[in-house]
C-alpha cells in the first residue's frame, strides 16, 4: 500500500508546469501538475488518451479545436492523438491520468 498528501511540496511555477508522478504502471499513469498563474502548457497533439481533473485554481483547456474553462471538482477527458493544451487562470493543480 502507497499514501500520501497530494499537496505535499506544492509549487507555483510561472515558467512552465512542475509535474509529479504519483504512480506509474503498465496500463496507467497518474501526476499532479501545478502551475502559476498566467503560466501555459502550449496547445500540442499527444499520443495518449487522458483525464484531468481540477483540484485547486482555474484553468482553460484546449480540447481540439475548442477551449474549456475549468475550476475545482471539474474534469475532462482528452482523447488520443487530440490537440491538447492548460493555461493557468489562477495558481493551478491538476490531477492527470493518463493510458
Amino acid at each position: 500500500m502507497t499514501s500520501g498528501d497530494i499537496f505535499e511540496n506544492l509549487v507555483f511555477p510561472k515558467g512552465g508546469p512542475n509535474k509529479i508522478s504519483i504512480v506509474e504502471r503498465g496500463a496507467y499513469s497518474v501526476v499532479r501538475v501545478s502551475l502559476g498563474k498566467g503560466a501555459r502548457i502550449p496547445p500540442h497533439v499527444a499520443n495518449h488518451s487522458a483525464f484531468f481533473l481540477v483540484l485547486k485554481g482555474k484553468a482553460i483547456i484546449t480540447s481540439g479545436d475548442k477551449e474549456v474553462e475549468l475550476g475545482p471538482n471539474q474534469y475532462i477527458i482528452l482523447e488520443t492523438n487530440q490537440m491538447r493544451g492548460i493555461q493557468a487562470l489562477e495558481d493551478l493543480v491538476i490531477l492527470g491520468v493518463r493510458d
